[in-house]
């Protein structure tokens, strides 16, 4: 049975530690299980700093294959990209142990967004049926409730089959992304949520209060096992 949940913390610092040293936990815990862990990963800020506090962190990455949630569909040299973030902070520490799926770069090979999605799926050989494909997902949010590159009254959040799709109009710039939907999100053993500042607040509450993901996406981000929402206490200001 899934559990959510939420825990407040006194600052993002804070929240990123004690996010990143849940992540670690769930990771070790799975390879001590099954000997390897899968993990997705999230760019913006709070995410950035919970990637940031896992480099030092005490998991045998060479058994962990790492994922991002989503990406911006711009050339790979583009500061806007996730991974160029997470490089900075920590896939450069674990690149050369951990197994990294990037998403593709807009380019020469790839100036079709949705080619690019399907190309990525085929790359990846994920498993179909029930069978968790993250062992953790670590998420985002914006103050609409958007995470990944899933915002509200979109395809994307509409998306029932396709683990993986190509994002147009996105309602903030770049306008073309590459995300995992929300039937993949939905395969990962646990979801992490960080978030801080009261302009994530409404978004928290309606996210934890079980809200129409259509409306609000981050509802729908859902854990087989758990769902646990990592805050600083203005974004945890509107929680019942």
């Amino acid at each position: 049975m899934s559990v959510t949940r939420h825990l407040v913390h006194p600052d993002a610092d804070t929240l990123a530690e004690a996010a990143a040293l849940a992540v670690v936990g769930h990771l070790n815990e799975r390879i001590a299980t099954a000997g390897t862990a899968t993990l997705s990963l999230t760019g913006g800020s709070v995410g950035v700093k919970t990637a940031a506090a896992l480099a030092g962190a005490d998991v045998d990455w060479s058994r962990v294959t790492i994922y991002l949630g989503d990406e911006r569909f711009v050339p790979a040299d583009d500061p806007e990209r996730n991974d160029g973030q997470l490089d900075d902070v920590l896939l450069r520490t674990v690149g050369d142990r951990a197994t990294v799926h990037r998403w593709p770069a807009r380019g020469p090979e790839f100036e079709d967004v949705d080619a690019a999605a399907e190309a990525f799926l085929a790359a990846v050989d994920l498993p179909q049926g029930d069978e968790p494909l993250f062992d953790v997902t670590l998420l985002g949010m914006g103050p609409e409730g958007h995470m990944n590159s899933i915002f509200p009254h979109t395809p994307a959040v509409a998306e029932t089959e396709r683990l993986a799709v190509g994002v147009r109009d996105c309602p903030k710039p770049p306008p073309e992304r590459l995300t995992f939907t929300l039937p993949a999100v939905r395969r990962s053993r646990h979801v992490l949520v960080v978030a801080a500042g009261d302009g994530k607040a409404e978004a928290v509450a309606r996210g934890l209060g079980g809200a129409d993901p259509a409306d609000w996406p981050v509802a729908g981000a859902v854990g087989t096992e758990s769902t646990t929402y990592h805050l600083d206490g203005p974004a945890a200001s509107m929680v019942l």
